[in-house]
């Protein structure tokens, strides 16, 4: 048996770290009725959920004066809990946010986790004068909207055009649903909400796009399967962001036939579950190989 090492050494440049180059010395190895498998995998969990790739990284709001904001966020790793609060900073810099007697900002849009239902709840919160004036809560002394006479609240719009909706597990649509008309501060919301409103998502969340990651080697050719150069696959145990995870069979060593010929180098690469491109943040992947011949006994 031979131990092979591949380590951020072996990244191959422009590749977002998942993809790395193993050079053979002495101008190349010859291979012939050999197996190749993985022994071990320790890498640092950097990998986004929201990228460009997956294209998930946009959504908007309707303040409640009618108007149309776009959120769009950077590639970025992001719990319900950050969208949550990348959603509101960006809210704050176009002063939709309201602020009590004690100075503690007032958001009337959220997003959290409800855990009991496995679901992510909107929550929109009315506003109005007299709503305004029972909380004393004023404006942002830049805002150039003002607070309506009727009682009106904001919504969140999930697009069409692209995957956010699957990492909050809402379809595609304006929650909660109506339109705003008329003229501030005497504009009309149809149907018209008594109460604030939360909605449930009716889709499993999915805030990480990707359940496991899978390896290809280049030395190998498996025409009986699709990929034919999948080699293993692993998922995250540790979500925490930035978390060093490592590796290993539970059993036996999956061993994948090494097509013959003689190589000067060889790929490992890293996708998703369905194939897609992933992106590492920290090259530093340390992959363990294992080659044997067919007659070797140990």
């Amino acid at each position: 048996m031979k131990t092979l090492i591949l380590n951020s050494s072996n990244v191959v440049q422009g590749s977002n770290n998942a993809s790395f180059v193993y050079t053979f010395p002495n101008g190349g190895y010859v291979f012939k009725d050999d197996y190749i498998a993985v022994q071990e995998l320790s890498q640092y969990f950097s990998a986004f959920n929201i990228t460009s790739n997956y294209n998930n990284k946009s959504f908007s709001y309707i303040w409640i004066d009618g108007t149309t904001w776009v959120v769009n966020i950077p590639d970025s790793f992001l719990q319900i809990v950050d969208i949550n609060a990348y959603m509101q900073s960006v809210m704050v810099a176009n002063n939709h946010y309201l602020i009590d007697g004690a100075g503690n900002y007032i958001y009337l849009l959220e997003m959290v986790v409800n855990q009991a239902q496995y679901a992510v709840q909107v929550n929109s919160y009315l506003l109005s004068v007299a709503i305004a004036t029972a909380n004393s809560w004023v404006r942002p002394a830049s805002a150039t909207w003002v607070i309506p006479t009727n009682p009106i609240l904001p919504y969140i719009v999930i697009p069409s055009t692209n995957n956010f909706g699957l990492l909050i597990g809402f379809a595609p649509g304006q929650f909660p649903a109506g339109t705003i008309t008329g003229t501030p501060p005497a504009q009309i919301q149809t149907p018209s909400y008594a109460i604030s409103q939360s909605i449930l998502s009716t889709l499993a969340p999915q805030i990480t796009p990707y359940s496991s990651f899978l390896v290809f080697c280049s030395l190998v050719n498996n025409k009986a399967v699709i990929p034919n150069q999948l080699i293993f696959s692993y998922t995250p145990t540790n979500a925490t962001f930035g978390a060093l995870q490592s590796y290993k069979p539970n059993a036996e060593l999956a061993w994948n036939k090494v097509e013959d010929g003689t190589y000067n180098q060889f790929t490992i690469e890293f996708r998703d579950q369905l194939g897609r491109p992933v992106y590492f943040r920290d090259p530093n992947t340390l992959i363990t190989l294992i080659t044997k011949n067919k007659y070797e006994t140990a």
